[in-house]
């Protein structure tokens, strides 16, 4: 049976070609997460050497995005360093195969989170908020073939942060409406309640499912939430800018 580390050799060269997102499991692995989280693990070091782990995405945390992937549970991937980047960011298109982007709220730990902590108190060890962009790499995947096992296998497809101003917590993250915009027109809008709920809600989550992993949130790191609104693909030319109710707004200029 294929071991985790040969699976994530597999990825990364299948990245290394730029090849298209056709993954399927290992025969015998179709749905084993926790070999997929360990294949994630392996993959990292591939990514990028000695790369340390800035953050942590939550993936899939909203209806919307869980039917357009065709998958209903909440994925983790890691944001590796160097791959965080300031609004307003300028992020080629021509170094992806195909690049999205998940307009989100991002959160910075700025104290260890208790184990077991409910949503306030995973939310009181929050040292800052802002409106971003996660970046992702889906390959040119075929959506109607996409597994929970897969996407954690790929790192969630992560491919760097966007971060907007970021400012202190004031009042619950839950019902703030959140605006896409594509060149200043509208293009989509949600909720933040639509992200488990409330933004606090994915961030204790993935607070108890990284520590399963004994890997517990630490200061500095950053986790972003989920996508209030559904994958944008990017094309050279285009401004994206993303606004949510008591943030100011995060940029990406796409060349």
């Amino acid at each position: 049976m294929t071991d985790a580390a040969a699976f994530a050799a597999e990825i990364h060269q299948r990245h290394s070609r730029r090849a298209r997102f056709t993954l399927d499991m290992p025969q015998g692995r179709a749905g084993d997460l926790a070999f997929s989280y360990a294949t994630q693990e392996a993959l990292w070091p591939l990514m990028a050497q000695g790369a340390a782990i800035v953050g942590w995405k939550v993936g899939l945390t909203t209806p919307r995005m869980q039917q357009m992937c065709g998958v209903a549970e909440p994925i983790v991937g890691a944001v590796l360093a160097g791959r965080v980047l300031a609004s307003p960011a300028r992020v080629a298109a021509g170094d992806h195969v195909r690049l999205g982007a998940e307009s989100e709220i991002a959160l910075r730990i700025g104290a260890p989170i208790p184990a077991g902590a409910g949503p306030e108190a995973a939310l009181a060890c929050v040292d800052g908020v802002c409106a971003a962009f996660e970046l992702i790499e889906d390959w040119g995947a075929d959506y109607g073939r996409l597994s929970a096992a897969t996407l954690v296998a790929d790192n969630a497809w992560n491919a760097g942060l966007v971060t907007g101003p970021i400012g202190p917590v004031t009042g619950s993250l839950a019902g703030r409406k959140g605006v896409l915009f594509k060149d200043g027109e509208p293009q989509d809008e949600g909720s933040s309640s639509d992200v488990l709920g409330d933004p606090a809600n994915a961030l204790a989550w993935v607070a108890r499912h990284l520590a399963d992993r004994g890997r517990p949130l630490e200061p500095g790191q950053w986790v972003s939430t989920g996508s209030i609104v559904p994958t944008r693909f990017c094309e050279p030319g285009q401004t994206w800018r993303f606004e949510v109710e008591g943030l100011e707004p995060v940029e990406l200029v796409v060349v």
